[in-house]
């Protein structure tokens, strides 16, 4: 999910309290990384405050559920990613996602998701095509090689439950958990509200 660290509407606090209110065991929390050109700019410092802010709210919930501090990183055009691995390092979950320049060749934005899939850093891709429904046809990517590279790895792919999005799509998640890729489903909540999407991922 996402809090107002970057473009979310709700604070940490309230996303983690709605969690708590509908029974939920763990929050992941992704605030998007300082390159991906839209809402606030988590910048490295910013995220380091993140994950000590975490570290204390985990302490006061004394096990009632667990906040993960994470971050949804931009993968860079050449595959690389926008926060030193050092950081990346403190972080429990780590989301690897393109956000800015969609139009690349497929064979270019092939190899820059199989990067990200190969870093070792790197817990999931998000949304690995792309799509928005009626808005963005999903980019060039070849995802039978992106599949398998994510099982040699050991990378896990997202299904993005917002409806606009529903990214792996059908075909694709199944044809990752026939390759032995785990499957993340989540709600890529902006506000508490959101968090109610998970049911669109999940069918």
């Amino acid at each position: 999910c996402h809090t107002t660290l970057s473009d979310g509407r709700q604070t940490l606090e309230e996303m983690v309290d709605e969690a708590l209110r509908r029974g939920w065991e763990y929050l992941a929390v992704t605030d998007h990384s300082a390159s991906h050109g839209f809402g606030n700019h988590v910048t490295p410092e910013a995220l380091e405050a993140r994950i000590q802010e975490v570290e204390a709210l985990n302490d006061r919930l004394e096990g009632r559920i667990r906040v993960l501090a994470g971050t949804e990183t931009n993968i860079l055009p050449d595959g690389s990613l926008d926060y030193p691995d050092e950081l990346l390092a403190e972080l429990d979950w780590v989301v690897a996602s393109v956000h800015t320049s969609f139009n690349m060749s497929a064979d270019d934005m092939t190899g820059r998701l199989i990067a990200a899939v190969e870093h070792p850093l790197v817990d999931v891709i998000g949304h690995p095509t792309g799509r928005k429904i009626e808005t963005r046809s999903p980019y060039g990517v070849d995802m039978e090689k992106v599949i398998a590279a994510a099982a040699k790895a050991g990378t896990m792919l997202e299904i993005n439950a917002a409806p606009d999005r529903r990214d792996l799509n059908e075909l694709h998640a199944r044809a990752a958990a026939r390759a032995g890729v785990l499957i993340v489903i989540d709600s890529d909540a902006h506000s508490v509200r959101n968090l109610e999407l998970m049911r669109y991922g999940v069918a």
